[in-house]
This record gives structure tokens, sequence and C-alpha cells, in this order.
């Protein structure tokens, strides 16, 4: 005899959605409430609990409970709640990214609505108009995957009952995938391209070299300091990186060693002696390796803006990022024979899986060598004498 909550998963619930029922006997006689939200099904329960211990049974059978129940918040509301929550753990190019999407995508669209009222066909009128903006997969991927996290956090509060966008997944536009390639420089382009950098592009020619004799990420060669520098055993430790003016840690999150060639050795060796001079006129003391004209690091969006201009003076027409370089880097040192292992650390890859995944089909013949050493392997155990049952071992 009393009152009783079942939320889902609870003995007894139904299943099948995430409701909070309140289920009222006394003394054999019955009644059930449901709820969308435990903060309405617990107000409505101790509301029963005590007019029942005052007596007002009929009071409790008779006409509804009314519920101080708070109306489902908006979509702002709930965005902001999952982006205060999310964003605290986010890096800060990620934190841009999905801010952006929030402001200029999301909020717009469903801002000012009820989130409880917002349906499967607003969601999909809506998908198909921003699809057809032309937006890339990457980019579709990240909205769809913020607007179903914000549905999901309302469900797992209560706040709804589904997420519509898991409902609708699989018509969301799966199915014209679009994933970048990879596009890098051939040796020859690499040495035009360098060499018009040199004469062309003075101030981006070291950062330029860096990378792509390294495969360093932008914002990880933005974040080099002088002192990161060790011309003597030919290294770079990468400590940070710089995306928006932000300093954080690697993408990896954590540090390593980078090797340099010798030639880039002697293009950073006169570089240093470059900015230091520079600095000294300023009045103060060289600290990033690529600074600015203020002795800042310099923006992120200018050496993409100079390897477009030398890509037109080269005559490369493909369009080309600065990442690109970094994929040169990798390409050719596989192709050149360097281990996948050693340019996966290079790189700073999480695992090894990832360089495979990205540049296995560049090493082709490592797989080739892997069975040839095996059929050496079984044509010596073909050339020995098989055992007989005498001489086996007992």
């Amino acid at each position: 005899m009393g009152v009783k909550l079942q939320r889902p998963g609870d003995p007894g619930h139904p299943g099948g959605n995430r409701r909070i029922y309140v289920r009222v006997n006394y003394k054999g006689t019955r009644k059930t409430r449901v709820f969308n939200s435990t903060k309405a099904a617990e107000n409505y329960a101790g509301q029963v609990e005590a007019m029942l211990k005052l007596g007002k049974i009929e009071d409790v059978f008779a006409e509804p409970i009314p519920s101080p129940a708070a109306p489902a918040p908006t979509f702002k509301e709930a965005a902001e709640r999952w982006w205060a929550i999310e964003s605290a753990t986010m890096k800060g190019g990620t934190q841009d990214t999905y801010r952006n999407i929030l402001d200029k995508h999301l909020l717009p669209a469903f801002g000012a609505r009820s989130l409880a009222d917002i349906t499967i066909p607003d969601i999909e009128a809506w998908w198909a108009g921003l699809r057809s903006q032309g937006y890339s997969h990457k980019r579709l991927a990240t909205i769809r995957g913020i607007l179903t996290g914000i549905f999901r956090r309302a469900v797992t509060a209560g706040i709804v009952n589904r997420n519509p966008v898991e409902a609708i997944a699989g018509r969301m536009g799966r199915e014209d995938r679009e994933v970048r390639q990879a596009e890098w420089l051939t040796e020859p382009e690499l040495t035009r391209l360098l060499a018009l950098a040199e004469g062309r592009e003075p101030k981006y020619h070291p950062l330029l070299l860096t990378i792509v004799s390294t495969g360093l990420r932008l914002g990880e060669a933005l974040g080099l300091q002088v002192g990161d520098v060790d011309l003597t055993r030919r290294t770079l430790a990468i400590r940070r990186a710089i995306r928006k003016h932000r300093v954080g840690n690697p993408k990896s999150g954590k540090p390593r060693t980078a090797s340099l060639p010798p030639s880039t050795v002697t293009v950073l060796r006169g570089w240093l002696d470059t900015i230091r001079a520079e600095a000294a006129v300023r009045g103060q003391e060289a600290l990033w390796l690529f600074p600015g004209a203020t002795g800042q690091p310099i923006e992120d969006k200018c050496p993409g803006q100079a390897l477009r201009r030398v890509l037109k003076l080269a005559g490369i027409p493909r369009p080309l990022r600065i990442h690109d370089l970094r994929h040169t880097y990798a390409s050719l040192a596989l192709q050149r024979g360097v281990p996948l292992l050693v340019v996966s650390r290079q790189l700073g890859h999480a695992s090894i899986a990832i360089t495979a995944d990205t540049y296995g089909h560049l090493v082709p013949d490592a797989t080739r060598e892997a069975a040839e050493a095996w059929e050496a392997i079984l044509d010596g155990v073909s050339r020995n004498p098989r055992a007989t049952p005498e001489t086996e071992p007992t």
C-alpha cells in the first residue's frame, strides 16, 4: 500500500520508453499516472503521499492532482546546457568548431522552439535544406552529432521521451559520404615549390620546409619556441600546439620529439639568426620560432595563403592545403622505404593503425616482402626430412 515510482529499467516498468510511472495502491484501489520528467513525477508522488496521510482518499482517486511541472525548455536552453557540460573537455579548436555550428546552424533553426515540440518531419525538412547547401560530409556529420547529443542529454534528463535524430539517423544522408582523399606533392613538385618559396616567400619558407620535412601539424609548428630546437641533435621538441591564438597540447595529448634532416637544420640555423636580430631591434628576446611582426606567433591562416601563392607560381593546379605538406612528408618517406612505425612516431599518431589506414596503400611491398619471407621459411621446412614414427619424441 502506498506510492511507488517506476523509472526506466526498474522492475515492473513496461519498457520501450523513458517515461516515469507513479503507481498508487490504497487498500486494493489503484491509480497510475505517467510523467515525462523525474521532477514532475516526484512532485506528484509527494503530494499523493501527503494526501493519503491526511486521509483525503477521495481526492487522490478523483481528479488528477495538479502538478507544478515546469514546461519543457526551449531548444536554446537545452543546447546551452549541453554546451556548458561538453565544452569543458573540448580542445580550443573543437570548441570553436562546435560553437560555430550551434550559432550558425542549430540555434537559428530551432532555438526559440520548445524542445518537446520539435518533430521528426521538422528535422528532416531542415536537414534536406542543409544538405543542399553543399557542406562537406565531415561538416554534416559534426552537425548531426551535436544535434544528437543535445537530444540525447534531454532524454536522459527526462525532458523528452525519444531522440528524434537517432530515430532517423539512417535517413540523414549517410549514403553520400565523400571523404576527402589525402593529397601530396611529388618529389619534382616539392623541389620546385621549395625553390620558389625560398625566393618569393622568404618569411614562410622555413615554416613550410619544417612542416614538409618533419610531418608536423600546422598548429604544432606554430607552437614551436626557440628553445625547442636542438640543432646539434637535429631534433624538435613538440610540446604545444597553437590554433586560433590558443596555446594547448599537441593533438596526441603528449609531447614528442621529431627528427630534422640536415638541410632543414641549415635553413633553421640561418632563420634563428634572423629572428634573433629582428627581436633585438624590437628590444625583445626571440621566443617563438615562427613569429609575426610583433614577435607573437603568426596567424594560422597566413601559411596557407603563402602556400597557395607558391603553388600558383609553380604551376601546380591542385588545391593543396598546409596539412597536405604533412601528407607529403609521410607519403614520400614511405615510398622511400622508411618503416611505417618510424613515420607513425614522427607524425605523432596515437596508433600505428591510424598511419596504416591513411598511408598503407603506399607500402604494398611490405606485404610482398612478408609473403616472400614466409615462402623462404616454408621452403626450408619442406627441405627438412619429415619425422618418422620411430624418430618422433615420446
